[in-house]
């Protein structure tokens, strides 16, 4: 209905003009404006203002707009939080009491191995392949007075079977001793099989 009323009011404005035009011989209303347009002054056309003055303003709008940096994105991901990378314990509780006892064993039958733990595999074996060693740990290693490695001991990782089998398998490719380090296990065994690695005279079984 408003749009009605609009077309009414539209056709009552427009009846004088065209009458206008029908006793003119069909000259339209259109050229008057443009007449108008044509004869009226160049300062009239550019309102209160000037062209000048608001095209400087554009241009300072656009340097304001540069200072201002990138607008950011909707639903852009916010920034990582800061001191997301934090130490954790490089052994258990258990394994640093059985990581103590197996120290104390070597500095009395073989002082001049040394005991290491959480050593990277990448840190004592070479492989031909750039990625064979990512992300392989051994829990401890036994090394000589040269550094050499001796053995290593490693503990069952259920949680993560893929990584323990490459684990084995580089350790035995590179025909290093591997004993096993269950949850429970006899510290007489295991110092037996330790014994049977060390060099020289410090293999004789002292318990």
């Amino acid at each position: 209905m408003q749009i009605d009323r609009l077309l009414l009011k539209t056709a009552t404005r427009l009846a004088p003009r065209l009458m206008r035009m029908a006793s003119r011989g069909g000259q339209t209303p259109a050229t008057e404006p443009a007449k108008a347009v044509a004869s009226a002054p160049e300062e009239s056309l550019r309102g209160s203002g000037s062209w000048a003055n608001e095209w400087a303003g554009a241009r300072a709008a656009i340097a304001r707009a540069a200072a201002a940096g990138p607008i950011p994105k909707r639903n852009a991901a916010p920034p990582p939080p800061e001191n997301i990378i934090r130490p954790r314990p490089l052994m258990s509780a258990r394994e640093i009491k059985l990581h103590n006892w197996i120290a104390d064993k070597l500095e009395v039958s073989c002082p001049d191995c040394s005991l290491h733990a959480g050593v990277a595999l990448e840190s004592f074996l070479v492989s031909e392949q750039p990625d064979a060693l990512d992300g392989l740990v051994a829990d401890m290693l036994i090394a000589d007075d040269r550094g050499t490695p001796l053995v290593t001991l490693i503990r069952d990782r259920k949680v993560d079977n893929d990584r323990q089998v490459r684990l084995l398998d580089a350790l035995i490719d590179a025909e290093l001793p591997v004993i096993d380090l269950p949850d429970k296990l006899s510290l007489s065994k295991l110092w037996a099989q330790i014994e049977q690695h060390l060099p020289g005279e410090a293999a004789v079984t002292q318990h």
